[in-house]
């Protein structure tokens, strides 16, 4: 009897053993700052400074970008510089080693394509690993006068969803980007691939919230996401905004055709959310120096100074996926907090 228990525990831990072990969570903190002059002058040039960091490496992107016109904000023709550098974290000492410097930008044509290979990146040498080159690459489709079937379909769906659940005349105005095999290449470990992007985001006007049905294929790995990222202001306290990100991947046991996880209300908490697999977040943006502005035929006050902090969190997707999402809301910083 006791050599057959010693068996049955021997199948057990060999049975363990063939189990794929869950990944941990991994973070990624995100910092912002927002100077939009063009709104006060049409002259001037808008400045998003950006900071992507975690355990591995620690990014800053400078993005510039043209202005309001006449205070008249469109998404339509407009071009941002995309500059930066990043370090790598030597795991043994915490020391950070120079690794990638950035160049290019995106430039958005009056049909809304943006050509991703606009922005590059050196590798400068380190250790072993010799100096190259790479790049972005793919596309977006930013704000176009025609969506794509996906962001028609999706905009459908928020569309009906809103007129069920809200009362009154429906702000109809919606944002859209659309990824087409974008890729955000590697930060600088040869571990890290990159990550390329399909799929769908619109935003809002009405419920003034991101809606995102998007895939991540990372080391020949694909991830589908789908939630939202709703802007609101943060209680009880004046001048302050926030994103709350909810991003969750389908299980088994779920219809992949379902749309209920676009309208998934976000928990605020990563202990709670850690249940669920995907990206969970919460971006805190303290603004001031209002100015009102015309978006798309209505008015809008919007910050023209803006300090950015938050974090973005994976679970069960690889810290490569959570720094790739957290490098598109950087580059497009103009899209997600600028007017």
């Amino acid at each position: 009897m006791p050599k057959l228990r010693f068996l049955l525990c021997l199948s057990t831990v060999a049975a363990l053993g063939f189990m794929a072990p869950a990944q941990a969570a991994e973070t990624v903190s995100f910092t912002m700052k927002a100077s939009q002059k063009s709104l006060r002058d049409e002259a001037a040039k808008d400045t998003f400074t950006v900071g992507v960091s975690d355990r591995q490496v620690e990014t800053t992107f400078k993005i510039t970008c043209q202005g309001a016109v006449a205070g008249i904000i469109s998404g339509q023709s407009e071009s941002c510089a995309v500059t930066g550098n990043g370090a790598l974290l030597n795991p043994n000492n915490g020391q950070k080693l120079q690794r990638t410097q950035y160049a290019g930008g995106w430039v958005v044509k009056s049909d809304g394509f943006t050509d991703g290979a606009n922005m590059t990146v050196n590798y400068l040498a380190l250790g072993k690993v010799p100096a190259s080159a790479g790049g972005f690459g793919g596309s977006m489709v930013l704000k176009p006068e025609v969506p794509s079937t996906g962001a028609s379909l999706l905009r459908d769906t928020i569309l009906s969803r809103m007129k069920k659940v809200e009362s009154g005349l429906i702000d109809e105005r919606i944002d859209t980007v659309q990824f087409n095999n974008f890729v955000v290449p590697s930060a600088g470990l040869p571990s890290d691939k990159g990550c390329s992007w399909n799929g769908d985001m619109i935003y809002s006007y009405q419920t003034e919230s991101w809606f995102m049905d998007i895939k991540a294929k990372c080391d020949k790995k694909e991830y589908a996401l789908k939630g939202n990222m709703p802007f609101t202001a943060t209680p009880n306290v004046g001048s302050q905004n926030q994103y709350d990100l909810t991003l969750t991947m389908p299980s088994a046991s779920d219809d992949p055709a379902s749309d209920e996880a676009l309208f998934a209300n976000a928990t605020g908490d990563a202990d709670l959310f850690a249940a669920a697999d995907g990206l969970s977040g919460q971006i805190i943006m303290k603004e001031s120096a209002y100015v009102d502005v015309e978006v798309d035929g209505a008015s809008e006050k919007v910050a023209s100074e803006i300090d950015a902090t938050g974090t973005i969190t994976g679970n069960n997707v690889p810290l490569e996926l959570v720094r790739s999402f957290s490098t598109i809301v950087g580059i497009m910083a103009r899209t997600f907090f600028g007017a």
